[in-house]
């Protein structure tokens, strides 16, 4: 009698095979996502080296860098920052499509403010569906390209007065240069003043230029998506174009929805300015906080033109002495 072969697996020979499997996609999948992520964050880095380079090809031939300072001759239109340095990023015909005397939310300027740029949208951060609409006394509507990048005005004097952060005029003694005791204009950007690398007595390594805010106007507490932007609800800030989209360091509490608090990174991108516009605390400024998709911290350009990422963890003291351009601070670890 022949013996009678099986040709087939059975059924639990079966089930270890999907099992092992199983096991082998669960252990490859994190590894995958950690190299997305960690391409994500170098082409972010990249982007900022870019806008770095932009800057600094801007200083020179324009007696300083680009700042938001509103002209004071009508209509007295401010531009950020970012609009004047398109020219250096390429961006030549996107500049010359931008009226500079008109607002960036003026009909005339949407088909230009509503154009993306990759360079300021990081990989990491939700791209391509969020946009940002102009204020009261026009109805908000979702009509300008976002930026994932942001520069710092200075430090709120609610952080200050919570003992959040110490300003060099508190004790009386100012480092030399320092901004006429105003922590609001502190920063390496100015809404008053055209900023030469002579003003950065700190140092250009020991200054932070721009960092990142993303996923703006929607509000974002500790990763996930805790507010869609309404005409009622959302960050004050996000389009590329907009002056409103740099900021004040102010801090947060851990969960992102108490204003001043010692967070700095991470906690949320934002504070929702409901519908009160101007707003009683940051009139028409931005209301945005540092915030990335990134694990861990947030890259940060600094006015040197290095990059480099912080910790989410950083003592927001750390921060503010890495925000100030003249405190004479020296920052800790970060």
């Amino acid at each position: 009698m022949s013996r009678f072969r099986r040709s087939a697996f059975t059924l639990i020979e079966l089930l270890v095979v999907i099992a092992i499997i199983a096991v082998l996609v669960g252990l490859l999948l994190p590894a995958v996502q950690k190299v997305r992520e960690a391409a994500a964050r170098m082409s972010c880095q990249n982007n900022l080296h870019q806008l770095g380079l932009g800057l600094h090809n801007y200083h020179d031939p324009n007696g300083g860098l680009a700042s938001n300072i509103r002209p004071p001759t009508p209509p007295g239109i401010r531009v950020r920052w970012l609009t004047f340095i398109l020219p250096y990023l390429e961006q030549e015909p996107l500049y010359r499509g931008i009226n500079q005397n008109l607002n960036w939310s003026d009909p005339l300027n949407v088909p230009a403010t509503g154009t993306r740029l990759k360079v300021v949208e990081c990989p990491s951060a939700p791209n391509g569906q969020i946009l940002d609409g102009a204020p009261p006394p026009e109805t908000w509507a979702p009509i300008v390209a976002n930026g994932d990048y942001v520069s710092i005005y200075g430090i709120d004097p609610r952080t200050i007065a919570a003992g959040l952060v110490r300003w060099a005029g508190q004790d009386g003694v100012s480092a030399p240069g320092a901004p006429g005791g105003n922590p609001l204009e502190s920063g390496a950007v100015s809404k008053t003043a055209k900023l030469r690398f002579a003003d950065f007595y700190d140092g250009l390594s020991n200054t932070l230029h721009v960092t990142e805010s993303a996923g703006r106007p929607n509000i974002y507490r500790q990763g996930r998506l805790a507010v869609t932007a309404t005409t009622g609800n959302r960050i004050n800030g996000g389009g590329w174009c907009r002056p409103a989209s740099d900021m004040r360091l102010v801090g947060s509490s851990a969960d992102g929805t108490t204003f001043p608090g010692p967070c700095a990174i991470n906690c949320t991108n934002g504070q929702d300015i409901g519908s009160a516009y101007p707003h009683p605390v940051y009139g028409v400024d931005g209301s945005s906080q540092v915030y990335s998709f990134h694990t861990g911290g947030a890259n940060a350009l600094f006015v040197d033109g290095s990059v480099k990422f912080l910790r989410q963890t950083i003592d927001i003291q750390t921060f503010a002495a890495l925000i100030t351009r003249a405190g004479g601070e020296l920052p800790g670890d970060y």
